[in-house]
């Protein structure tokens, strides 16, 4: 399992949906600006969230919210709108948290506002773990 954090800006209002199977979950496209060879780039990521949280902080993720997701990476092929197979690769989020980028975007200023997720912190995940002299490389 390849687990992940992204930090970015919402592209659009997230979208409440319905899988086939009937459980709902929240669509999310969420941007991250690089500074690349010289210049700006910037990486869209397709994110899924599930669960009864995600469903109720769904109409608060407008576009342009700063978000920090944590989940999986999963690929997956599919048939595009022109018959060929392409593949995806999306963010499983299990949690999500609105964060506070600063003026300039900058990611060293985040500060976590609201815990929207469902993400039970493992002991090794836990604040007093994160000092510098805790850390095992």
């Amino acid at each position: 399992m390849l687990y992940v954090e992204l930090i970015g800006r919402l592209g659009a209002d997230a979208e409440l949906k319905t899988s086939a199977k009937g459980n709902q979950f929240v669509s999310m496209r969420v941007a991250s600006n690089d500074f690349f060879n010289g210049e700006n780039v910037t990486t869209w990521a397709n994110v899924m969230w599930s669960g009864e949280r995600a469903v109720k902080m769904q109409e608060h993720m407008k576009k342009g919210s700063a978000v920090s997701v944590h989940g999986t990476l999963r690929t997956s092929l599919f048939t595009n709108k022109n018959g060929e197979q392409s593949i995806s690769t999306d963010l499983f989020a299990d949690r999500v948290d609105f964060v506070n980028l600063g003026k300039s975007g900058d990611t060293q200023t985040n500060e976590a506002v609201t815990d929207t997720g469902t993400h039970k912190p493992k002991p090794q995940e836990t604040a007093a773990s994160t000092d510098a002299d805790d850390l095992p490389f």
